[in-house]
């Protein structure tokens, strides 16, 4: 596995849990009852997390205190590592730790080079000009997102970062106003009306330049082998919200649940997020936010008072048609909602799913033929 050249403090999991229970960093230290310094100093890395501390985290946060201790230990180690190891990496070998071959199968990467020439490759990519730079540059930004929040999935860091670094090409090139929360929020509720589009290269624009006029970046990519994301979210240098999808599935339920989940985090959490197989990956299962983002994303597709009719009837393909109208989105995505909550099996009425597929475009899908299905 990839080993970043940097070294993650215990603070970046603290804030990171604290934030999905919706506890501020502050009001964290204060429960804790740790002087100001002692706590930043846990933070840093600065003071040891000790069974006593591990104990109060382990109250707080969750988790063992086994993990926050090999935590701080874990971030000793990547110290006395990246000690080692700087004078050793050099172009020759630095490349090999990217999955070169996912890449230049969606044509990132030149074909045929090796050795020196693939890392240089690779680095003309990331539009860095030499190894440290590049590690300068990737300990924070979508690095951080790529690193720090998937330590607890099973996923190709490298391949994640790959496709976080195509979302972030794209969206450099999109002209963002100011970027408003509260009106963000508000022009949401009418975009679902998009799907009543059926090729995405007719609504994928519409909705990229919705989210634009509000100063969020929506850019779509299809991922390397080795990436498992649906969706991402992180902030741009500029300070504009970016919301990266991957058309996962191909199906059109899991786009626009993906798209408002991620819109979720932008307008209630604002933080770096990585939706993988609609799982959490933070080290303590299904969290408070998580939960939170589930809740708005089918809000926003169904109202909840039309959700209790949607589940409350035998599912009928005329059930699920009537619903669709009443909505305001494709019978697709009712089925999708339906199979969500356990009321269908995910192989019933997936002819009413429009699906897509890749051709030799990697940033948009088409639409695919329609499937019959018994």
């Amino acid at each position: 596995m990839f080993e970043p050249n940097w070294a993650s403090p215990p603070g970046d999991t603290i804030s990171r849990l604290a934030t999905a229970g919706n506890l501020s960093v502050h009001d964290l230290a204060e429960r804790i009852g740790f002087e100001e310094d002692v706590f930043f100093g846990i933070m840093d890395g600065r003071v040891q997390i000790c069974d006593e501390i591990a104990d109060a985290l382990s109250n707080e946060l969750g988790a063992s205190r086994q993990f926050w201790i090999e935590r701080y230990n874990q971030f000793l180690d990547d110290k006395v590592r990246i000690a080692g190891s700087a004078q050793t990496e050099t172009l020759s070998t630095w490349g090999q730790s990217f999955p070169a071959k996912a890449l230049r199968q969606l044509g990132w990467l030149p074909k045929g080079s090796r050795g020196e020439r693939l890392s240089r490759d690779i680095l003309d990519f990331f539009g860095c000009v030499s190894i440290q730079g590049w590690n300068e540059r990737y300990s924070s930004g979508i690095g951080q997102v790529a690193f720090r929040t998937s330590f607890a999935f099973e996923a190709d860091e490298m391949a994640t970062l790959a496709w976080l670094r195509v979302g972030e090409v794209q969206s450099e090139s999109l002209a963002l106003a100011k970027f408003s929360a509260n009106d963000f929020k508000n022009r949401l509720p009418e975009l679902k009306k998009l799907c009543a589009l059926k090729r995405p290269e007719l609504f994928f624009p519409k909705l990229q330049q919705a989210c634009a006029e509000h100063g969020v970046g929506l850019v779509s990519s299809k991922v390397p082998t080795g990436c498992r994301a649906s969706g991402a979210t992180w902030t741009s240098a500029k300070g504009n919200p970016i919301i990266l999808l991957s058309f996962r599935y191909l199906s059109e339920d899991h786009f626009w649940f993906t798209f408002f989940h991620e819109a979720a985090h932008v307008v209630l959490h604002g933080t770096d997020h990585i939706s993988v197989d609609g799982s959490d990956p933070s080290p303590l299962g299904a969290s408070a936010v998580e939960d939170e983002a589930d809740t708005f994303a089918q809000d926003a597709l169904v109202a909840a008072d039309l959700r209790d009719e949607m589940l409350n009837a035998i599912p009928t393909r005329p059930h699920a048609r009537r619903i669709a109208r009443k909505a305001g989105v494709t019978p697709g995505i009712i089925v999708g909602q339906l199979q969500k909550s356990g009321a269908l099996q995910p192989h019933q009425f997936n002819d009413l799913k429009r699906r897509y597929k890749w051709d030799d475009n990697t940033i948009l899908p088409v639409l695919s033929q329609p499937r019959k299905y018994t």
